[in-house]
C-alpha cells in the first residue's frame, strides 16, 4: 500500500517549476484567490436566497392547495392540483440541488487551484497540520488533499439538508392531500404506507442526486458502495483515492522519463498474471473457479486475481492480512478500475508501481535492486524474471513454479530456448548475490531443467 511521498519504496521525479518571471505566476495567484472568494460569497448568497424561497414556496403550496382545488374543482379534477404542486416542488429542489453542487465543484477547484499555485511558488506550510489543517485550503500541501465532496454534515451540505427537510415536509402534506383527493380503495387502506414510501423514495432521490453530482474524477457510485462494504465488514479501503491513482499515473511518467520500454515486460505479464486480460472487464470467474478447486487440490494452487485485482491490493487496499475479505473488495473494485482506466494505462501503471519484490515497488527500484542499473529494453528472459518476483516477499526461488511456467512460454512461443539459457543464468546470479534466497537448494535443478 502506498502511504505518501516520503514512503521509501515509492519514489519518483515530481515535476519542478521555475519561473523567469514570478510575477505572473503572483498575479494568477491573486487571480485564483479572489475567484475562490468570489465563488464562496455566492455559496452562501445563495443558499440563504434558497432557504427564504424555498420555505415560502412551501408555505404557499401547504396552505394554497385545498382552496385552488376547490376553486378549479369544476375545471379540473381535484387531485390535480397537489399532484401539479408536487411536480413543480420537486423540480424546485432538484434543479436547486444541483446548482449548489456546482458551485461546490467551482469552490473545490479554484482551492486545488490556490493550493497548486502556492507549491508552484515554494510555499509549503509542512505535511503534518500542527498549526494549520492540511486537509483546508488554509493549510493544504497537496491539492488533492481538499474533497469534492468532504462530507455529510460540513458546510457544502448545508443546502441539501435544507432543501432536504423542507421538501420533505411539503412532500409528506401534499401526499397526503393527494390520496384525500384519490378515489382508489387501495391507496386509501393503505394511506400511511404510501406516504411513507413516497417521502422515503423521494429522500433517496434527492440524496442519490446530490451524491452523484460531487463524484470526483475517478469516483463512481460503484467505489462508494465498495468502501461502505469494506467499512461494514472492517476492511478499510484508502481514502485518497484520486491522490493514489495521481501518484500511480505519475510513476508511469518516470518510468518514460528512464526510456524504459515496456513492450517484453507487458507481454510477459499477460502471459503469466492474467493471461484473459483483454477479454474480461477486471473479473474472470474461470480464474476464481480454478483458484477456489486449487484449496481441494482439484487444480494446480492458483490465486485466481486478475492483473486488476492485483493493482487495487497494492493501491487501494489498507490491511492485506484479510484475505477472503479483501478478495471480496478486490472483486467489487476490479469493474471501477476497467471503467475509469483503459487496458493500457492499466498495464503501465501496473508495471511502474505495483510490488516486485519486498520493498521494490515499481520495475525501476527493482532493476536497480536485481541487476544494479535500469535496463532501458529488457530482454524476454529480463521481464520474465522481473514479472515472476511480483510480490514475492520473502524473495524465495519457487523452482517448480518458475520451471513450469518458462516452459509454458515456451510452447506458447512467449520464449524462445535461447531465452531459456539466459534465465537459468538470471536467477543463478541472484542466487549468488543474496537477491533470492534458495531454501530448498533447487538452483541447480532449475538451471538443468531450463538449459535442457
Amino acid at each position: 500500500m502506498i502511504h505518501d511521498d516520503q514512503n521509501e519504496g515509492w519514489k519518483q521525479h515530481f515535476p519542478t517549476y521555475h519561473f523567469s518571471e514570478r510575477d505572473i505566476a503572483l498575479e494568477e495567484y491573486s487571480v485564483a484567490a479572489k475567484a475562490l472568494e468570489s465563488e464562496e460569497r455566492v455559496f452562501l448568497n445563495a443558499s440563504n436566497i434558497t432557504l427564504v424561497a424555498a420555505a415560502t414556496l412551501g408555505s404557499l403550496a401547504v396552505s394554497s392547495t385545498e382552496n385552488l382545488s376547490n376553486t378549479l374543482d369544476s375545471v379540473l379534477p381535484s387531485y390535480s392540483i397537489p399532484l401539479a404542486l408536487l411536480l413543480m416542488v420537486s423540480l424546485f429542489s432538484l434543479v436547486s440541488i444541483r446548482y449548489f453542487a456546482d458551485r461546490q465543484r467551482a469552490i473545490i477547484f479554484a482551492s486545488r487551484k490556490v493550493v497548486t499555485l502556492r507549491r508552484m511558488l515554494g510555499l509549503s506550510y509542512g505535511r503534518i497540520h500542527l498549526v494549520l489543517p492540511n486537509w483546508r485550503i488554509e493549510g493544504a500541501d497537496q491539492p488533492l488533499s481538499i474533497r469534492l465532496f468532504p462530507g455529510w454534515f460540513t458546510y457544502a451540505a448545508y443546502p441539501f439538508w435544507i432543501l432536504l427537510i423542507i421538501s420533505s415536509c411539503i412532500c409528506f402534506l401534499l401526499s397526503a392531500l393527494l390520496i384525500k383527493s384519490i378515489e382508489l380503495s387501495l391507496v386509501s387502506e393503505n394511506s400511511v404506507s404510501f406516504i411513507l414510501l413516497t417521502n422515503f423514495l423521494w429522500i433517496t432521490i434527492l440524496t442519490y442526486t446530490f451524491r452523484s453530482s460531487l463524484l470526483d474524477t475517478h469516483e463512481t457510485m460503484r467505489l462508494l458502495f465498495t468502501k461502505f462494504i469494506g467499512s461494514f465488514i472492517r476492511l478499510p479501503i484508502a481514502s485518497n483515492i484520486e491522490y493514489l491513482v495521481y501518484r500511480a499515473t505519475l510513476a508511469t511518467y518516470e518510468t518514460d522519463r528512464m526510456k524504459v520500454s515496456l513492450t517484453n515486460l507487458i507481454k510477459l505479464l499477460v502471459f503469466i498474471e492474467d493471461r484473459g486480460f483483454y477479454q474480461h472487464g477486471g473479473v474472470s470467474f474461470k480464474a476464481i473457479v480454478r483458484g477456489f478447486l486449487s484449496l481441494f487440490n482439484l487444480k494446480r494452487r492458483s490465486g485466481g486475481s486478475t492483473i486488476h485485482q492485483q493493482l487495487i491490493r497494492t493501491l487501494f487496499i489498507l490491511d492485506l492480512k484479510k484475505t477472503k475479505r479483501r478478495k471480496a473488495i478486490e472483486i467489487l473494485l476490479a469493474p471501477w478500475l476497467n471503467k475509469i482506466l483503459k487496458k493500457q494505462q492499466i498495464l503501465e501503471i501496473y508495471i511502474s508501481s505495483v510490488r516486485f519484490e519486498n520493498k521494490c515497488f515499481g520495475v525501476i527500484p527493482a532493476m536497480n535492486y536485481f541487476f544494479d542499473s535500469v535496463i532501458t529494453n529488457p530482454t524476454p528472459a529480463q521481464a520474465f524474471f522481473l514479472i515472476e518476483r511480483v510480490s514475492n516477499i520473502r524473495q524465495s526461488l519457487l523452482a517448480n513454479k518458475v520451471i513450469a511456467t518458462a516452459k509454458s512460454a515456451v510452447e506458447n512461443k512467449v520464449l524462445s530456448q535461447n531465452d531459456l539459457n539466459e534465465l537459468a543464468l538470471i536467477y543463478k546470479d541472484a542466487v549468488i548475490k543474496g537477491s533470492i534466497i534458495d531454501h530448498n537448494n533447487s538452483i541447480s535443478r532449475l538451471v538443468s531443467e531450463l538449459t535442457n
